[in-house]
């Protein structure tokens, strides 16, 4: 009989902005935040398509560690143990700087008040806010 360690069990993980790779590895789980709820993925999970909102996704290497980014808005795909998320910003809990983010909230907000009826201002300051707000709350997380 033998007494090796079985090898874990692994999900090959791609994440995507426009800009280019975020990361780029080999992962026992991912978590993203889907617009119907956090979904966890695991090795031999069925194919997935799915939208994601602006939230935390994590990913617990095999090692046991996480790595936690604050990503946007973008999708999802699942096949054959390969997680490919495409967002439009991605960014690693510990590269976040606290003060920037808060800046950028305050700024977004000057914008959505001087918007008016400018309906693709407001928009525009809306979604800035909701990235702001997620980038706090995503390094907020990650002190606690």
């Amino acid at each position: 009989m033998s007494t090796a360690t079985p090898e874990k069990k692994r999900l090959g993980v791609q994440i995507l902005t426009p800009e280019g790779v975020v990361h780029h590895g080999v992962a026992a789980m991912v978590i993203a935040p889907s617009v119907g709820g956090e979904v966890g993925i695991l090795p031999r999970h069925v194919p997935l398509i799915a939208a994601l909102h602006p939230g935390r996704t994590r990913i617990k290497m095999l090692d046991d560690t996480e790595v936690v980014m604050a990503t946007t808005e973008g999708y999802i795909a699942v096949e054959e143990d390969q997680v490919l998320i495409m967002v439009e910003q991605a960014e690693l809990a510990g590269d976040i700087d606290r003060g920037r983010a808060e800046l950028a909230l305050s700024t977004a907000q000057e914008a959505l008040a001087a918007a008016g009826d400018d309906t693709v201002a407001q928009e525009a300051a809306k979604a800035a806010i909701r990235r702001a707000e997620n980038r706090l709350k995503v390094v907020d997380k990650a002190a606690s």
